[in-house]
């Protein structure tokens, strides 16, 4: 059994959701769908997907398929992630966007609802309209505007909580100014690696939970070969995997994992038999730099684009 943590709601109400999830970028096709279904064998109860994933549909399907099998399963005991696309920031176009992702995903409402980012896209019919690329930046569209679309989604019921992702402080302090509802969750690339302290003792601050994406970070990075993480994962019998997975937990952070392989996606949950000490915590800690998997060079000129802390 998955232990659960809490995202706390500006109208002082809370949700509680798994302290772990499942990632589904790249999740694609019938491969996709069987991989999700085997998730929901081995534990797994929340599920990260977002519009430009292209996945919301099998990731429905799974899910809602599984609840038809297994007598113990209802819709309750999922907790399911989606996110805005870039192209629907327009406070008018919000609501569109999130009507979708429920049509796709064949359900009634989605427990946590995102901003994918601060940069809102250029529709396409703009796009083909001026001649840019599909992905063209709209710096005219500023977060606050989408925000104020999510908070209209959410007293609509349409989700049970909203919050951002890969948002820094600047631009969380920008929406705090005109919101009437706080974040509940900032979803940030984390990572022994890439361990946003200084973003993580924010959101502390301001009751927003961090959700952690690419945790174990990439082959090319070093942390996982680090000595001392090493020695740590020796020393408690587990693999450097999940002692990192662990350190984010210990720390407060909410990862969301990513495998499509069984044996993969058990050993990432197996992680609840044992904590860190004090000491552990630190030396990990003190790892750190900036081992960053995500670098999303593509944004790197938008006006509102995430500055180095995140």
């Amino acid at each position: 059994m998955i232990p659960k943590t809490c995202i706390n709601l500006s109208d002082q109400h809370s949700i509680a959701l798994p302290t772990i999830g499942l990632g589904t970028y790249s999740i694609l096709g019938a491969d996709g769908k069987e991989a999700i279904r085997t998730a929901i064998d081995v534990g797994y109860r929340m599920f990260d997907t977002a519009v430009a994933y292209g996945n919301e549909a099998i990731v429905g399907e799974a899910i809602r398929e599984k609840i038809r099998e297994c007598n113990n399963l209802t819709r309750d005991d999922f907790f399911i992630i989606s996110k805005l696309s870039g192209s629907y920031h327009r406070q008018d176009l919000v609501e569109k966007c999130c009507r979708m992702t429920l049509d796709r995903l064949g359900m009634d409402y989605v427990d946590l609802y995102l901003m994918h980012t601060p940069v809102a896209l250029q529709s396409e019919k703009k796009c083909a309209g001026n001649g840019t690329k599909p992905n063209a930046i709209d710096d005219s569209i500023a977060p606050t505007e989408a925000w104020i679309g999510l908070e209209q989604c959410y007293q609509e019921g349409l989700c049970r909580s909203i919050g951002v992702s890969n948002f820094n402080e600047h631009q969380i302090n920008a929406l705090l100014s005109d919101a009437s509802i706080v974040p509940a969750v900032n979803q940030i690339e984390c990572s022994i690696g890439f361990n946003q302290r200084p973003m993580r003792k924010f959101c502390q601050q301001q009751n927003i939970l961090v959700m952690g994406y690419t945790p174990l970070g990439k082959q090319k990075l070093p942390f996982l070969q680090n000595n001392r993480l090493k020695e740590i994962a020796l020393s408690v019998d587990k693999t450097t995997a999940q002692v990192s997975l662990r350190y984010l937990i210990d720390e407060g952070v909410v990862p969301i994992v990513k495998s499509t392989d069984r044996k993969r996606q058990q050993e990432n949950l197996d992680i609840f038999d044992f904590k860190l000490t004090k000491q552990q915590l630190e030396e990990l800690d003190a790892i750190g730099g900036d081992q960053r998997a995500c670098k999303m060079d593509f944004l790197a000129g938008a006006k509102h684009f995430p500055f180095t802390d995140c």
